[in-house]
């Protein structure tokens, strides 16, 4: 469960992060209206969702639970975004996490961090040795 808090913290914290800024002072804008929204969620804690902004912008995710019942469970999530930058051009970002981490491409996002991302969620977890202490001399 605790994994499954941390994937989703990161999922939330890089899709905060890779919004883009608005350095200049804006005046207040108008909410943007949802022409089309769907969610389920499982027992299992499975679940999808989408929607769909007036202005164009789009997200959808999907979750599906892994190793289920046992103490490696975790969400396998799968995901897109996409919004429009000031000079009107449409910034789409994909991006999956699991329990090896979280992996963004597209967009906004740097092609080194998403290498550096996918890199690091490949590599093979090694396994925890409990090694004896050395005897005291």
């Amino acid at each position: 469960m605790f994994k499954i808090l941390i994937v989703a913290l990161a999922l939330c914290t890089a899709v905060v992060l890779s919004a883009p800024v608005d350095h200049v002072t804006s005046t207040t804008q108008p909410p943007v209206a949802i022409l089309e929204s769907s969610h389920e969620k499982h027992e299992d804690g499975s679940y999808n969702f989408s929607y769909l902004g007036e202005d164009g912008t789009h997200r959808m995710e999907e979750a599906v639970v892994r190793n289920q019942g046992t103490e490696n469970e975790y969400l396998e999530i799968s995901g897109s975004y996409s919004y429009f930058d000031a000079n009107g051009q449409e910034v789409t970002v994909t991006y999956k996490a699991d329990d090896h981490g979280f992996v963004p491409e597209g967009g906004a996002i740097l092609p080194q961090i998403s290498l550096a991302a996918k890199q690091v969620s490949e590599q093979v977890p090694q396994p925890d040795l409990d090694y004896a202490k050395p005897p005291k001399v």
